[in-house]
């Protein structure tokens, strides 16, 4: 181990500690992490600002404004509460709100789906003197389900595809990652509306809702709905990037004055984007030290015993403990190198890694400080931390299983 290595290792095991505490917000903890790096000489000043020419972060900033002009459609309200019944049968109605809300967060972001609907289903069930704590937690676990089936179901995942590019490769397809991440959220919702009913508590609530953030109200036209379709159609055709599609998306909505030029960062999450800047130049110190590649060379090490399979299952058990306890982006970035470091050392092309690592960073069920829906939904369930815990630790392992099985039989090469 070099001075450098363990430099980096220092501050980006105390980023993690100051993270797990809580102690700051995440965006300052990551920006005093990237500036002392800077500072130690792990990174130049190119490097450290390598994150404000991130494909993938420009692409999650255009998705918060198509997503501001199509979240608030009145047909996506209809569909979630048409389904949800008289609340007599509960597990059907549960069944029937998880579907659609991971159906709608394939392609949409996650976390304004989750602000927006959990306030609506909280009434909905103290209309019907049903525990909130029964339906929130699943909503958010649904919205997490859906952001592992497409490119754009979560910025976790347009982040790894921008380092991707970065590095000259390929990237993520629009669906690639459907192969995990469908039948991982079928078995999830299954899994919620048997065990997980059965073991999830019946709170009362603390009476804090959560306000959805400002989105354009009264816009029934059909015209953000259609700008989705032929966003998304582009970008799975390739017939244009998802930088591109999301580009020309914006374009066309502000022209038809859907999207107003007034107030227009309203929509933007800028905390979401200062993270994954932050976290774009700390990966690339944890790249450019060496450290990554240190840290694979003792990963494939210790679990060479157990073959490439092994080293998948480590990377994967690394990135889904980082994420419960640091933010998912931050967990990605710093997991990436590794990853890619750790596939090329067992003779195997890193797409499947970086798979694994995109569904364990987003996978994030057994705490609710791993994901923002967990923390959305926390207080108005009138949750423990005991409950995300109880909960979430089988639905981390089924989704263990299915990416280990998934991706071993798409992408590993056991020639």
């Amino acid at each position: 181990m070099t001075v450098e290595i363990g430099f980096v290792l220092i501050v980006i095991s105390v980023m993690v500690g100051l993270l797990i505490t809580e102690w700051l917000r995440a965006d300052m903890i990551l920006l005093a992490a990237l500036l002392v790096l800077w500072i130690g000489g792990a990174i130049d000043t190119s490097q450290a600002l390598s994150g404000l020419t991130n494909e993938g972060m420009w692409t999650v900033a255009l998705l918060f404004l198509v997503a501001g002009a199509v979240q608030s459609h009145p047909s996506l309200k209809r569909l979630i509460f048409s389904g949800l019944g008289s609340g007599k049968r509960k597990r059907r109605s549960l069944l029937s709100m998880m579907f659609p809300i991971a159906g709608m967060s394939a392609f949409l972001n996650n976390t304004p789906i989750v602000a927006i609907f959990s306030p609506m289903i909280q009434r909905w069930c103290e209309q019907r003197q049903i525990s909130p704590s029964k339906f929130l937690m699943p909503l958010s676990f649904a919205a997490i389900f859906g952001g592992t089936i497409t490119l754009i179901g979560t910025s976790t995942n347009l982040l790894i595809h921008g380092l991707m590019l970065d590095r000259g490769m390929s990237g993520f397809s629009m669906f690639q990652l459907a192969a995990v991440g469908v039948p991982a959220a079928v078995f999830g919702i299954l899994y919620m509306v048997t065990i997980g009913y059965r073991i999830m508590p019946n709170h009362e609530p603390k009476q804090s809702d959560p306000k959805p953030p400002a989105m354009i109200e009264g816009k029934g036209s059909m015209l953000p709905l259609l700008v989705l379709a032929v966003m998304v159609g582009a970008a799975a055709l390739e017939l244009l990037s998802m930088f591109e599609a999301a580009f020309g998306a914006v374009i066309v909505l502000l022209a038809g004055r859907v999207l107003p030029l007034k107030g227009l960062h309203r929509f933007i999450r800028v905390d979401v984007l200062l993270i994954i800047i932050y976290a774009i130049g700390i990966g690339t110190a944890v790249e450019q030290s060496g450290t990554a590649v240190w840290l694979a060379e003792h990963l494939v090490a210790v679990s060479a015993g157990l073959g490439v399979i092994g080293v998948l299952a480590a990377v994967y058990l690394m990135t889904s403990i980082f994420t419960e306890f640091i933010t998912n982006n931050a967990a990605a970035v710093v997991m990436f190198p590794i990853a890619v470091a750790a596939a090329l050392q067992s003779g195997q092309d890193p797409a499947g890694f970086l798979t694994a690592v995109a569904i364990a960073a987003s996978a994030s069920f057994a705490t609710p400080v791993g994901y923002q829906t967990n923390l959305i939904v926390f207080r108005p369930g009138g949750y423990r931390f005991m409950d995300f815990v109880r909960v979430g630790m089988p639905l981390n392992l089924l989704y263990f299983i299915v990416t280990m099985v998934v991706v071993s039989a798409i992408w590993i090469d056991f020639s």
